[in-house]
């Protein structure tokens, strides 16, 4: 009997990423969701097809077996957790409080340990399960789960609405296949997979993945905009050399800092090798990535914790020069695309309508306290268009 996963999110990640490493290695794949197109589809086949796009073409793969339940059937869903041998979550930041409530009730009945991967873009998802768990799930709850984080580096375009609706299932990414999790994490065994990659701390990996895969991405819509404004496409601005350049550079420098932040974990044969397949993989034409998307949400992508102002904090920690990080921040500052409805975002329009007034919006969208980083708020500060003075933009 093959073992057999509860992937809560049948979208992008489910689907293209945590579906076809476990299901090659023989494990069927459960997809909890609420799309009523995706139940559909899931029940009526036990497998689907995932597409992988590069600059040499197209490969097909089916993926399976599969199966899909509604995850607003708490009785169901409980049912297969009863039975499962693990668990993952790929649903954002909204809905992730509501399948962790979900999983802790199963819990209630569960007698075996249960490891539930967290494969989220959202810092802080180990401890919001930590809490939830606690709160919804048995008194001894934390003895009986295993709450393993990930690092995930996986680009998936996004899908043709017209495609999409011909075949729910089927789904387009580019050829990565590696999923990093915490060693630490698992109360059970570690599955034996061929793209399962576990490592201990985790903590580097996950840094790795906001300040250099992250920064990097954002770092090309930003400049490049800057640069290009009347460009769609990510790998457009990336066929600007001044572009290309300043965007390796300053990811370069980030992998510095980790180096520094994270002694003895990363090499910098190896920081150079990654920052230049994420250059190959973001100049991929086929996965049609927009600069408006990979830019958008300045009010996240912004924010000192997240990947342009944390990779600027990290490179002033270790005393690198942030130049170019801080002419990423200056761009993004002015980043206005068009989507693709034509119209600017109305969100980040707004955000960028803040910066008239500069200490309010270091306090409000940047989150940077005056008084614990005066350093970094006094860098900030100058760049900011009502009061940048001594900081060329794009020199």
């Amino acid at each position: 009997m093959k073992k057999e996963i509860v992937i809560f999110g049948a979208g992008n990640i489910g689907r293209s990423f945590l579906a076809p490493v476990f299901c090659e290695g023989g494990w069927q794949a459960v997809f909890a969701d609420v799309d009523s197109m995706i139940l559909k589809a899931l029940s009526q086949r036990d497998s689907y097809e995932l597409i992988e796009v590069s600059a040499k073409g197209e490969q097909r793969h089916s993926v399976g077996p599969v199966f899909g339940v509604d995850s607003r059937d708490e009785k169901l869903v409980s049912q297969h957790l009863l039975r499962a041998d693990m668990c993952a979550t790929c649903v954002g930041a909204k809905a992730l409080p509501i399948v962790l409530r979900s999983i802790a009730k199963a819990l209630n009945t569960r007698t075996r340990p249960l490891d539930i991967i967290l494969a989220e873009n959202l810092k802080g998802a180990a401890e919001l399960a930590k809490k939830i768990l606690q709160e919804w799930g048995p008194r001894d709850v934390l003895d009986r789960v295993g709450i393993v984080e990930t690092s995930i580096g996986k680009m998936v375009p996004i899908m043709d609405p017209q495609e999409h609706e011909k075949d729910p299932l089927l789904c387009r990414a580019e050829p990565f296949h590696t999923l990093i999790v915490d060693k630490m994490g698992f109360q059970g065994s570690i599955p034996t997979l061929p793209n399962l990659k576990a490592v201990h701390p985790i903590a580097p990996w996950v840094a790795r993945k906001l300040y250099i895969h992250n920064f990097g991405h954002a770092a090309a819509a930003y400049l490049g905009f800057a640069s290009a404004p009347e460009a769609t496409y990510i790998w457009q601005v990336l066929e600007i050399p001044r572009v290309a350049k300043q965007v390796r550079r300053a990811m370069l420098t980030s992998g510095e800092a980790l180096q520094k932040e994270y002694p003895g974990v990363f090499r910098s044969q190896d920081i150079t090798a990654h920052v230049d397949d994420l250059l190959e993989r973001f100049a991929n034409q086929s996965l049609g990535d927009t600069v408006y998307r990979v830019g958008r949400d300045l009010a996240r992508k912004l924010h000192y914790r997240d990947r342009v102002v944390g990779a600027i904090a990290l490179m002033r920690k270790h005393k690198l020069d942030a130049q170019d990080a801080i002419e990423v921040f200056q761009a993004a500052l002015q980043f206005c695309p068009r989507s693709p409805d034509g119209s600017p975002d109305a969100l980040d329009s707004t955000v960028i309508q803040g910066t008239k007034d500069a200490k309010a919006f270091l306090n409000s969208i940047v989150g940077l306290d005056e008084v614990r980083e005066p350093d970094l708020h006094k860098v900030l500060l100058s760049v900011l268009p009502s009061s940048s003075q001594d900081i060329p933009f794009l020199g």
